[in-house]
């Protein structure tokens, strides 16, 4: 029974700087180890391309919730969530990923997006811009392009 004890002990210590290291909550601040996309590579992030992202992260930095953002070269965007499917319209404005969705179901707005290596993190344009907020979530939502493995998590800790 004491060895037993001792391994998960020992487990438990080794675990957790694995733990630690790929934890990333949203009261994380990455603007300081990110680039600020602009409208020129906003376009080539995201034209084309569908989006596996995730929201809702908590203090262990496990997803709430899970999306795909499919954003066609038309402008078009479909989005699924939850057995969920909404579509609208995306555009870029002033250096921010805008969406429109039809019907009630889903609000859009507008996000300055952020990149760390392969991943994109969206800031409410509702959310003043200013550095050092407190108290406040920062990012809404992170996502990678759809077949990547999120390659941001390990440089964040």
């Amino acid at each position: 029974m004491k060895r037993i004890i001792l391994t998960c002990l020992a487990l438990t210590v080794l675990m957790t700087p694995y733990v630690t290291a790929h934890a990333q909550s949203q009261t994380l601040d990455i603007r300081p180890k990110a680039e600020r996309l602009t409208s020129v590579q906003l376009l080539s992030a995201f034209k084309g391309v569908t989006h596996d992202g995730a929201y809702n992260f908590n203090l262990e930095g496990l997803a709430g919730a899970h999306y795909l953002e499919t954003h066609r070269d038309d402008s078009r965007v479909e989005y699924r969530e939850s057995g969920r499917h909404f579509d609208g319209v995306w555009t870029i404005r002033k250096n921010m990923m805008c969406y429109t969705y039809a019907g009630d179901g889903l609000g859009g707005g507008c996000f300055r997006v952020y990149r760390i290596k392969n991943c994109f993190y969206f800031y409410s344009s509702t959310f003043i811009e200013r550095e050092n907020e407190l108290d406040q979530n920062y990012w809404t939502a992170r996502s990678v392009k759809q077949g990547e493995e999120p390659l941001c998590v390990d440089g964040m800790s």
